[in-house]
C-alpha cells in the first residue's frame, strides 16, 4: 500500500473512530501505572491506542519500502548489466559479469543454458528438453506428444521426418491417399518410400511421379535393391516423360535385367509411342546383335540422323572390335 494513501486512510479511521467515541459521551478513565495516575475521556484513550497502533504500522511499512528499495536498487543494477552478459555469451566469451539479485543469477544461468546447451542441475525440467532436442537432432523418432508443438514447429517437424526416416511403412501411410504434395513433411515420406518402399507400395501412390522420381526407381532395380517385373518396368517406362539421353541410358544400364527379346519388346512398344526412346531401342538391337533389325531401322533416316549406328554395323560388317556404349552417346 502507498504510504500516503495509508496515512490519508488511517487519519479518516482515528477521526471516525474518535468522533463515534465522542458522541457515545463514554466518560473518563484513570490509568494507574508506577504510582503515577492519568485520567483522561475514554474517546482520548481511543485515539491514543488507535495512533500507537498507526504509529508502528507505519514504521513497519517504512522498513519494508527501504528493504524494497535496496532490492529494487540492485534490480535494475543487474537489469542493467544483463544485456552485456547476453551479449559476452552471443560472442562466446567468458563473461566477468556478477548478478546481485537471486532473480538475475537465476536468468543468467537460464540464458547460458540456452545458448550453450549446457545442463544445469537447479533446472532438471530444462535438462529434459535438451536431452530430447539432442536425441531428435541426432536423428532419433521420440514421442513428444506432451511438448504440445504446432505441427509447422522445426522441433516437431524434424521429429516427424526421423519417424519417416526410420519407418517406410509409415512413410507411406503419410502420403498414401494424397493426390499431390503440399508440404516439406510429405515431400520427405514421398522421397523415402521412393528410396526405400517396395514397389507395391510405390505404384499405388496417387501422387504423379517425375521423370527424377522415375530414374530413383530404375536406379534401384539397376542396384538389385528393388524387384520389377517386366511389365512393371514396361509401364513405369511408357507412362514417364523422360527425353532420349535419360532412356539410352537406361537401357545401357539394365540391358541384363531381362531376357534379351523381353527388354527389347519392352523398348519397341515403348519407341512406337514415344519417339524418345528410338535411339534406346536401337542400342538394343545393336548390343545383342540384331544388326539386320538395327538397319531396317535406320536405313531410311535422314540427315544421317543415325550416323552412329551406321558406323556400328560398318565395323561389325568389317570385323573391327568395337565399344558399342562409347560409340552411342
Amino acid at each position: 500500500m502507498r504510504i500516503k494513501l495509508f496515512i490519508f486512510a488511517s487519519i479518516i479511521y482515528i477521526l471516525a473512530i474518535g468522533a463515534l467515541a465522542f458522541k457515545l459521551d463514554l466518560g473518563y478513565y484513570n490509568l494507574t501505572l508506577f504510582n503515577h495516575s492519568l485520567e483522561l475521556p475514554i474517546t482520548l484513550w481511543l485515539i491514543l491506542i488507535v495512533g500507537i497502533f498507526f504509529i508502528f504500522a507505519l514504521m513497519h511499512i517504512c522498513f519494508y519500502n527501504f528493504l524494497k528499495d535496496l532490492k529494487f536498487k540492485h534490480f535494475f543494477k543487474d537489469y542493467n548489466k544483463f544485456e552485456t552478459y547476453i551479449s559476452d555469451l552471443l560472442l562466446e566469451k567468458k563473461s566477468k559479469i556478477s548478478f546481485q539479485t537471486t532473480e538475475f543469477k537465476k536468468v543468467s544461468q537460464l540464458s547460458n543454458l540456452l545458448i550453450n546447451k549446457e545442463k544445469n542441475e537447479n533446472f532438471p525440467k530444462i535438462n529434459e528438453i535438451l536431452n530430447i532436442l539432442d536425441e531428435i537432432n541426432n536423428g532419433k523418432y521420440l514421442n513428444i506428444k506432451k511438448l504440445k508443438l504446432d505441427e509447422n514447429n522445426k522441433i516437431f517437424i524434424k521429429n516427424e521426418k526421423n519417424h519417416i526416416k526410420e519407418d517406410v511403412n509409415f512413410a507411406f501411410s503419410k502420403i498414401k491417399h494424397l493426390n499431390s504434395i503440399s508440404n516439406d513433411i510429405e515431400k520427405f515420406a514421398f522421397e523415402n518410400v521412393l528410396e526405400n518402399a517396395s514397389y507395391d507400395k510405390i505404384k499405388d501412390l496417387k501422387i504423379v511421379k517425375e521423370k527424377e522420381d522415375v530414374l530413383k526407381i530404375v536406379k534401384r532395380f539397376e542396384k538389385n535393391d528393388l524387384a520389377l517385373s517386366s511389365a512393371e518396368f514396361e509401364i513405369l517406362l511408357s507412362k514417364s516423360n523422360l527425353n532420349e539421353k535419360e532412356y539410352l541410358n537406361i537401357a545401357k544400364t539394365i540391358n541384363t535385367k531381362f531376357e534379351p527379346n523381353i527388354i527389347i519388346n519392352i523398348f519397341k512398344k515403348i519407341k512406337n509411342e514415344k519417339e524418345e526412346a528410338l535411339r534406346a531401342y536401337l542400342y538394343l538391337l545393336a548390343n545383342f546383335g540384331m544388326y539386320d533389325e538395327l538397319l531396317e531401322q535406320i536405313k531410311n533416316n535422314e540427315n544421317n540422323k543415325f550416323e552412329d549406328f551406321s558406323l556400328v554395323l560398318f565395323l561389325r560388317e568389317h570385323n573391327k572390335k568395337i565399344n558399342l556404349d562409347y560409340l552411342i552417346q
